[in-house]
């Protein structure tokens, strides 16, 4: 479980899942006329206080970003995120808003903007711009566009929007179908092999995962996502040596991506090198958007690598209050136990 976990952190990245696969938390990745009127988001049936928060998502040269997943989630409430996309203009809109905090986040490919807004029964605007300088072809997010990125087919697109859509809901039967559907129209289609490498490593189907982003790669060399996802099947493996050789092309490709690393942290976890394993994960949770509690649970293990058993301690503590019943909240306990003793 905790790979999915992480699993679905990567298709977070994607559209950018909230929760990476296996992930015991389960967010995710995302063309057509006005997405934002498709996936109108509604809060509940709240009689007063409802307001709504609409924006707008540009590039650092303000191009608008089209079919841009927006997740607003509240600070205070907690629950899961409400998604919509934005439309041909970049604009984006949630009504029926109660009042309270919520952080709004857009992601495109490995990039990602974040605002936090007050909402009072009134209209809120926000400006997200994602750190892009080129206009990414819709929602894919990269500052560079490559040609591979060019040549998918728009049907080709469709369908793989609609499988981040639906991976997003943790509909993965349906998620698996639109992928193939995108892949039978353009077998070369980077993003839809990682998305199915993603799925794959969620299963356990790590051989699998290994070819599909290796084929990912050989489609678009400049996709970083593909090469943070093969590194996750090759850490699976136990081929730390080539995971960290793969991490080089995620890092330089996207250097502000977390779960790059965070795979470096584990594959130096498995090396048994673990200040080295601490210092990636603290460059992965300076990035990371939200509190990842795997983050809190891989760092536990390399500080009771370093014997710093307090401070393992304190991350234990930290993992058990974001999944207090989550996968591994006894091994976690355990460990807990073990670690207040000394040992």
């Amino acid at each position: 479980m905790a790979r999915r976990v992480m699993l679905f952190a990567f298709v977070l990245s994607l559209t950018s899942l909230t929760s990476l696969a296996g992930f015991a938390q389960r967010s995710v990745f995302g063309s057509s006329p006005s997405p934002s009127q498709r996936m109108q988001p509604r809060f509940g049936d709240f009689a007063h206080d409802l307001g709504s928060v609409t924006g707008r998502v540009s590039s650092l040269t303000d191009e608008p970003l089209r079919d841009v997943q927006v997740q607003l989630r509240s600070v205070t409430g907690g629950g899961a995120a409400t998604i919509t996309y934005t439309d041909g203009s970049g604009r984006f809109a949630f009504d029926g808003v109660p009042a309270g905090t919520y952080e709004l986040v857009a992601f495109s490919g490995i990039y990602q903007a974040s605002d936090r807004v007050e909402v009072s029964g009134m209209s809120v605007t926000s400006l997200l711009r994602i750190p892009v300088r080129d206009k990414p072809p819709d929602g894919a997010g990269s500052s560079t566009v490559s040609v591979a990125q060019y040549q998918v087919p728009e049907k080709a697109r469709k369908q793989f929007m609609k499988a981040r859509e639906a991976t997003a809901k943790q509909k993965i039967d349906e998620a698996q179908e639109y992928i193939q559907r995108a892949l039978e129209i353009y077998p070369n289609y980077a993003d839809a092999l990682t998305l199915r490498a993603i799925l794959e490593l969620d299963r356990n189907e790590i051989a699998a995962a290994l070819h599909d982003t290796q084929q990912a790669i050989h489609s678009d060399g400049n996709y970083a996502l593909a090469y943070t996802v093969l590194a996750s099947a090759l850490n699976a493996t136990g081929r730390f040596d080539e995971a960290l050789q793969t991490l080089t092309h995620s890092e330089t490709l996207a250097p502000d991506t977390w779960q790059t690393f965070y795979e470096e942290a584990k594959a130096y976890l498995g090396k048994a090198d673990y200040r080295s394993s601490v210092r990636q994960l603290d460059r992965a949770r300076s990035l990371a958007s939200a509190d990842f509690p795997q983050i809190h649970m891989l760092r536990a293990r390399a500080l009771i690598g370093l014997k710093q058993y307090a401070d393992a301690g304190a991350e234990l503590e930290r993992f058990l209050q974001k999944t207090p019943d989550g996968p591994e909240a006894e091994q976690a306990r355990s460990m807990l136990a073990k670690v207040k003793n000394g040992n």
